[in-house]
């Protein structure tokens, strides 16, 4: 059984150690995308910079969004939560027909 880490405190202040979590969202769209868009794991394969802004640009151009400028940390969560729930709608059908 996987241990749960949800409920650990890092909140000390004193400790030069500091952690920082990955965003939900962009965990959420990384499960999407490896589990239901072959096509779009193909692109971010092939993607020559693997940097992470790169590879949500080729996301972003995926699920048709028109990105330009700069963003903070909270707008590429935003932008992160819309791409999601546009990836959830792209989703390919699988109908396995039995005879």
């Amino acid at each position: 059984m996987a241990k749960d880490y949800t409920n650990i405190d890092f909140s000390n202040k004193n400790s030069k150690l500091q952690f920082e979590m990955f965003p939900e969202e962009l965990i959420q769209l990384q499960v999407e995308v490896y589990e239901h868009h072959p096509a779009l794991l193909q692109i971010l394969h092939n993607q020559q910079d693997k940097d992470i802004y790169m590879q949500l640009c080729e996301v972003f151009a995926y699920c048709e969004m028109i990105v330009e400028g700069t963003y903070t940390r909270d707008d590429i969560i935003e932008l992160a939560g819309i791409a999601l729930k546009k990836l959830m709608q792209k989703r390919t059908l699988v109908v396995i027909g039995y005879q």
